[in-house]
C-alpha cells in the first residue's frame, strides 16, 4: 500500500486518490510536515518547497506531486538530485483563466468605454492559459499579438509576434511561468524600461507575482503611463502590497485559475501521474460535470449585473479589498482562496432564455440557454 500525504485543500483528493494508495490530510497553514512514513506528498502553491524549506526529506519520498499547473514554488533540481519525482496538472486550470481575463476585460470594457471595442490585446506567454485567452480573444473578435519565443524555438506551427509587436498593443495579458534564470527569464519581464516611452489602457497578471515589478507598474500608474491594470497575482503573496491593491480596477487572491471543473482536474492529473509513477490502478475517464441551472430575478439586467452573477470576479474583489489593512492579512489571503466556493465556468452554465437570448456575449462565452429552442 503507498502511502500518501496530501493537502486537505486538493478538491475531492479521496475521491481520485488510487484503490491502492491510502491518503493522509494535512493543513498546509500548519508547515512542512513530518513526511516519516510516507512515499509521495501532494501539494499546492502555497507550499514552498526547497532545500531551506525541507532540507532532508526521508528517503522514502519518491513522488511530489503539485496541483498547479506550474512548479515554480519546488526547487525541482534540488529534488530530482535526491531521487524526488516532480509533478504538476499543467493545463488543468486554463479555460478558467481565461475566463477570468476576458470577464476582466468585459468589465473594464463596461466601465471606461462602452461604446468602443476592445483594443489589440498582447498575450505574453502563448502555453495551455495564453493559448485559451487567444480562442476567446478569437471568439470576440479581438485582436491580439501572442508573444513566446521559447515556444517558436520548439513549435515549428507557431510564430511568435516581436518584443516591440507585444509591447505596441495597448492592453496586456501575462500568462508565462515565473523564472529567474536562463534566456528567457520572466522575473520582472515587465519592468520600468519595457514601460517607459509607452502608454498602456490597460494591464493583467494573472498569471505569476513578479513577472511584473510592481514598483515600475506603481511608477507607471502615477505617471499616467498605465491607466487600469487587474491583478491575481503578487510580489511575496500572501504578504501583498497594499496600495498595488488600492489602485487596482481588480484585485483578486489569485483565484483566475478557481472553477469547479478546473479543481477536479487538477486533482484527477495529479492523482493519474501518481498511479502511472508507482504503476497503479487509477481513472482513466474524466470526471462527468453536469451543468448548473442559474436562477435570476425577472429584473432588468445590464451585462455587468450578469457577469457578477454568472462569475465572482467582483465578489472576490470586495473581499480581498477588506482584508488590505488587517493585520493578519496573509492568513486571511489564504482563507479567502479556500472558503469562497469554487465557480462553474460559463459553458457549464445554464441562465434563462430572454437573458441568453438580450447579450450576444453571453452565446460566444459558452453560457447555454435554459430550455433550448
Amino acid at each position: 500500500m503507498i502511502k500518501v500525504l496530501a493537502d486537505q485543500n486538493l478538491y475531492k483528493i479521496e475521491q481520485f486518490i488510487p484503490e491502492k494508495a491510502h491518503v493522509t490530510l494535512y493543513g498546509p497553514q500548519e508547515g512542512i510536515p513530518d513526511l516519516d512514513g510516507f512515499d509521495a506528498f501532494l501539494v499546492q502553491t502555497v507550499t514552498p518547497l526547497s532545500k531551506e524549506t525541507l532540507p532532508n526529506p526521508p528517503k522514502r519520498i519518491k513522488f511530489i506531486g503539485t496541483g498547479s499547473s506550474g512548479t515554480d514554488h519546488i526547487h525541482n533540481k534540488y529534488f530530482e538530485q535526491k531521487g524526488i519525482t516532480i509533478a504538476d496538472a499543467k493545463g488543468c486550470n486554463a479555460p478558467a483563466v481565461a475566463e477570468y481575463v476576458i470577464t476582466a476585460l468585459l468589465l473594464w470594457r463596461e466601465k471606461h468605454q462602452p461604446e468602443k471595442k476592445i483594443e489589440k490585446v498582447g498575450v505574453i506567454g502563448a502555453g495551455k492559459a495564453g493559448s485559451a485567452v487567444i480562442k476567446l480573444l478569437q471568439k470576440f473578435g479581438i485582436e491580439y499579438a501572442a508573444y513566446d519565443p521559447p515556444r517558436a524555438e520548439v513549435d515549428a506551427e507557431f510564430k511568435s509576434a516581436t518584443l516591440d509587436e507585444v509591447l505596441d498593443c495597448p492592453i496586456l495579458t501575462f500568462h508565462v511561468p515565473l523564472t529567474k534564470t536562463g534566456p528567457y527569464a520572466t522575473f520582472h519581464w515587465l519592468d520600468e524600461a519595457k514601460l517607459s516611452g509607452r502608454k498602456y489602457r490597460l494591464i493583467i497578471n494573472a498569471a505569476r507575482g513578479g513577472v511584473i515589478d510592481e514598483k515600475a507598474l506603481l511608477k507607471a500608474h502615477t505617471e499616467k503611463q498605465v491607466e487600469h491594470f487587474v491583478l491575481d497575482v503578487w510580489e511575496n503573496e500572501p504578504d501583498f502590497n497594499t496600495e498595488m491593491a488600492e489602485r487596482t480596477f481588480i484585485a483578486t487572491p489569485h483565484i483566475a485559475g478557481y472553477s469547479e471543473q478546473s479543481k477536479i482536474n487538477a486533482t484527477q492529473i495529479i492523482c493519474d501521474k501518481l498511479a502511472t509513477y508507482f504503476e497503479l490502478d487509477h481513472f482513466t475517464t474524466p470526471h462527468k460535470m453536469l451543468p448548473k441551472i442559474v436562477e435570476m430575478e425577472p429584473i432588468k439586467y445590464d451585462l455587468k449585473k450578469i457577469l457578477r452573477r454568472l462569475n465572482p470576479i467582483l465578489e472576490y474583489e470586495k473581499a480581498f479589498q477588506a482584508l488590505s489593512y488587517h493585520r493578519n492579512k496573509k492568513l486571511l489571503f489564504r482563507k479567502l482562496r479556500n472558503d469562497f466556493p469554487f465557480r462553474f465556468e460559463y459553458p457549464y452554465l445554464k441562465i434563462s432564455n430572454e437573458l441568453f437570448n438580450g447579450f450576444e456575449e453571453l452565446r460566444t462565452l459558452g453560457v447555454q440557454p435554459k430550455v433550448k429552442s
